[in-house]
């Protein structure tokens, strides 16, 4: 698939007709399952790294799209004979540069965020190809193959239906504390550096009536919570977080404020409960699920689940957490 036409001269030495032969780009193979990249298109830097020439950006933020059934750009880019190239793709685009920069030192292009949670799931493909290997051929494309940079962290509140069958429980805040806030990433280490600031996750619900009973509570995309008076309940909105590692050094807190109306009680009691995430790292392209089963106004059992982002499968670990 070309996306720009040229002749190609048929001659035996493949670089003499390189100056004649764009680079053509194509997303044959991609994790980007949360992404229709084709809708939306990719932002690429290309480096060339020779004796010569060290990290030139030959192909600088170019915004690459989906048009009829080929991906293009323009101006096109040629091939450059006895040299190596690096491609780095990133989504979504950033025209203006104010996402992801350039390092001139190593080429790397960084990505750095210090506004998570975002609801943006940034991807990035590395591909180098070079052009003096003996099995290289100018009219193939450049596969780029996206991976997510973020983790994806879910939470679900549910009641012990079983052991409070009679009680009413109503859900009035929820706060994750002391995730990583912000750091770089870079296209050459393929790490993250996180930086020392924190975020909290914070989701309120004033609006519960006296008659609410819920088995869990939806936390909608607007972060607002909502009753549910069916067994399963929402995940609240899908957090794309900074990849992290959660354990006694940087610990991950749980605090819920809730209701219950016991069965034949005139009166809702208020109910505060806390509790520290199990130790696990959030890692790149993974999803984490956290199931939290509210049991009464004594103690708080929490379940969690991880999922890796689809199509990659969902293997399982877990344990549980009880704080009485």
């Amino acid at each position: 698939m070309l996306f720009v036409t040229a002749c190609k001269k048929g001659v035996e030495n493949q670089h003499i007709e390189l100056k004649d032969m764009p680079i053509t780009l194509d997303v044959a193979v991609t994790r980007a399952d949360t992404t229709n990249l084709k809708n939306e298109g990719f932002g690429v830097w290309a480096f060339i790294n020779n004796s010569v020439q060290t990290n030139f950006a030959y192909m600088e933020n170019v915004s690459v799209t989906y048009v009829g059934d080929a991906w293009v750009y323009s101006p096109a880019k040629y091939w450059i004979d006895d040299t190596r190239f690096s491609f780095v793709a990133t989504y979504p685009y950033d025209e203006d540069g104010t996402i992801y920069t350039i390092d001139p030192s190593t080429g790397a292009v960084q990505l750095t965020l210090d506004n998570t949670p975002s609801v943006t799931d940034y991807l990035v493909a590395t591909e180098s190809v070079d052009t003096s290997d003996a099995g290289f051929d100018p009219s193939e494309e450049v596969n780029l193959q996206f991976k997510h940079l973020l983790s994806n962290v879910n939470l679900n509140i549910w009641r012990d239906g079983g052991k409070h069958q009679n009680d009413q429980m109503r859900i009035k805040r929820v706060i994750l504390s002391n995730i990583r806030k912000a750091g770089t990433y870079s296209s050459v280490t393929e790490k993250w550096a996180p930086t020392n600031e924190k975020l909290a996750l914070e989701y309120t619900n004033d609006t519960f009536a006296d008659s609410d009973n819920i088995d869990g509570a939806i936390i909608q995309d607007d972060g607002k919570l909502e009753t549910h008076g069916a067994t399963g309940c929402k995940a609240f909105s899908e957090k794309m977080l900074l990849p992290q590692t959660i354990d006694a050094s940087n610990s991950v807190s749980l605090k819920i404020e809730y209701e219950l109306k016991r069965q034949n009680a005139a009166d809702w009691e208020s109910a505060e409960l806390e509790t520290i995430l199990p130790s696990i790292t959030w890692n790149v392209g993974q999803r984490y699920t956290y199931n939290v089963v509210l049991s009464s106004v004594t103690d708080i059992t929490v379940y969690y689940i991880q999922t890796k982002v689809d199509p990659w499968g969902t293997p399982q670990v877990g344990g549980t957490v009880i704080i009485k």
